[in-house]
């Protein structure tokens, strides 16, 4: 008796939709007459394909996230002398009021996140990952002073304010956030519009991120790009930028 192993046309092999990656993998193993060459590429091209297929819907997620996300406003002031003799003066958002503003909208979407700290007695890292449903999760990192530089607190104070702070840095980073004080309010209200110079930066990224014109100016919810106004240019230029645009074509 002949012990050849026959070839088989994976193509053929009729997988049914509804059927998980699993069971089809599973049943795809248990056949004898499977060449095991073949095998293994088939078993890679169906795991790139999962891939691609969980980072369209993550895109697809964030694009979402980021249309429906509202600017949000900076209702904290903090004025204080730094360490080194200087006055320090900014408005922020805080953490919480960001979480309470953003977490239905990302639940809407699939979509979660979570930080992880390395470092070392100065300098740390901070890594913000935001994972989709599907499975494909994005991180980026920032660096940041261990301690924060208000000479008011003592030491466990500072380190936990400058935590607080990268965090905030952080999840705007990850998720395109837009923050926007009182004074950015007042400028809104007169603004003129998107800048000649804003338009032709969206103009060569839609070039270079391959992206429809249509399509995103549909993202946009938009009739063309010169009735945004500068806010909404800029918000515009990041997703294309971080190529989460790429999700509507």
């Amino acid at each position: 008796m002949s012990t050849e192993l026959k070839t088989v046309d994976l193509n053929a092999l009729e997988i049914k939709k509804e059927t998980s990656m699993q069971d089809a993998l599973i049943a795809i193993v248990q056949r004898t007459d499977i060449d095991p060459d073949r095998l293994e590429k088939f078993l890679d091209l169906q795991i790139k394909m999962e891939n691609r297929q969980a980072q369209r819907a993550f895109n697809e997620a964030l694009a979402g996230f980021q249309g429906e996300c509202p600017v949000i406003k900076r209702t904290k002031k903090t004025d204080f002398a730094s360490k080194s003799g200087g006055q320090v003066k900014y408005d922020y958002s805080p953490l919480d009021e960001i979480v309470y503003v953003i977490k239905p909208i990302m639940n809407k979407f699939g979509l979660s996140y979570s930080f992880n700290v390395q470092g070392g007695e100065k300098i740390s890292k901070l890594f913000t990952t935001i994972r989709h449903k599907d499975g494909h999760s994005e991180t980026s990192d920032l660096d940041f002073d261990t301690l924060h530089d208000d000479g008011r607190m003592n030491i466990s104070q500072r380190r936990k304010s400058a935590l607080t702070y990268i965090k905030r840095a952080g999840l705007e980073n990850a998720l395109g956030i837009v923050t926007a004080g009182e004074d950015d309010d007042a400028r809104r209200a007169i603004d003129n519009g998107i800048t000649s110079d804003q338009l032709e930066e969206i103009e060569k990224l839609l070039v270079k991120s391959k992206t429809e014109k249509k399509l995103f100016l549909k993202f946009l919810e938009a009739e063309n790009f010169e009735e945004l106004s500068e806010l909404e240019a800029k918000k515009a230029i990041h997703a294309l930028k971080n190529k989460k645009a790429n999700a509507i074509r």
